[in-house]
């Protein structure tokens, strides 16, 4: 079952039920879709948004970056992911060569890169901890204290340990697009470089949820306990005023065109005969 997929477990007996889950490459398009319905609609879409899954995902970026951008051997057994310290667990993981990496071949196969790197970067924005308090029980709300702190000192729920982990991957994000950007260009009717078609997407998707949240608003649909739709846009602004040069030049007065986080380009990917000079954010 892809992910994003409504489903339910019905048994003729009396049971408990066990499940799992997965992320792939292939499907992190409708994995960025199920993502913002369960930051937007919170329990009425979900009964757990499984927020420690969300690792998975920056490690899936990690291990794009070891290929892609630091050049793994793809033929060695062993790929250590590193991780800055943090409350995530750190370990080393045994994968076989390039197995997993996708194939860099249609236009679908970057859309989902961008689609992970777009989640990368919003990933502070679209974590429940970023509106909640370490000192308040999730669900519980916010007291006009909390409110205060968290609008004069961005305070919440998020350790610093969180917070340098969310920048690192987000450093990790932009330069991954850079790379694609010095290695494939696209074909077709808008722009033809990575970064440019990246900026627009992220912008596109950035749009979208503003919009969901402010509709779910009005049908007074709650979502993410101590979350408004001036939280989340605050909370857009405060991550474009600090950084992500590349991406800046983002408009949130007209939402009318943002109904859909789906992103249609109307491109053809296509090798540079020649890879660009690849200038990065210094990971070390």
């Amino acid at each position: 079952m892809k992910a994003n997929a409504p489903h339910a477990v019905f048994t003729t007996e009396h049971c408990i039920a066990v499940g799992g889950h997965f992320f792939s490459f292939s499907n992190m398009q409708q994995t960025m879709f199920w993502l913002v319905h369960a930051f937007v609609m919170d329990t009425l879409v979900t009964n757990t948004e499984h927020p420690r899954t969300r690792v998975l995902l920056f490690r899936m970026l990690q291990y794009l970056y070891k290929f892609y951008v630091q050049g793994a051997n793809p033929k060695s057994k062993w790929l250590l992911v590193d991780v800055p310290s943090s409350t995530f667990m750190t370990y080393t993981s045994q994968e076989n060569a390039a197995s997993h990496l996708p194939a860099l071949t249609d236009m679908d196969s970057f859309l989902n890169i961008f689609t992970l790197c777009n989640y990368c970067i919003l990933a502070n924005v679209l974590d429940p901890r970023t509106y909640n308090f370490a000192d308040l029980h999730y669900g519980h709300a916010a007291s006009a204290t909390h409110l205060s702190q968290r609008e004069e000192h961005d305070y919440n729920a998020l350790s610093p340990d969180d917070r340098r982990y969310f920048s690192y991957v987000r450093g990790l994000a932009v330069n991954l697009i850079h790379w694609v950007n010095c290695h494939y260009i696209f074909e077709g009717g808008g722009p033809n470089d990575a970064i440019t078609t990246a900026r627009t997407y992220l912008h596109h998707q950035i749009r979208a949820i503003l919009h969901y949240k402010m509709m779910a608003e009005k049908e007074n649909v709650q979502g993410v306990p101590n979350c408004t739709a001036a939280d989340l846009r605050r909370q857009i602004t405060l991550l474009f005023a600090d950084g992500l040069t590349e991406f800046r030049g983002l408009s949130l007065l007209d939402l009318t065109e943002a109904a859909s986080l789906a992103w249609e380009t109307g491109l053809t990917p296509k090798k540079r005969g020649k890879p660009l000079d690849f200038i990065g954010i210094d990971d070390s």
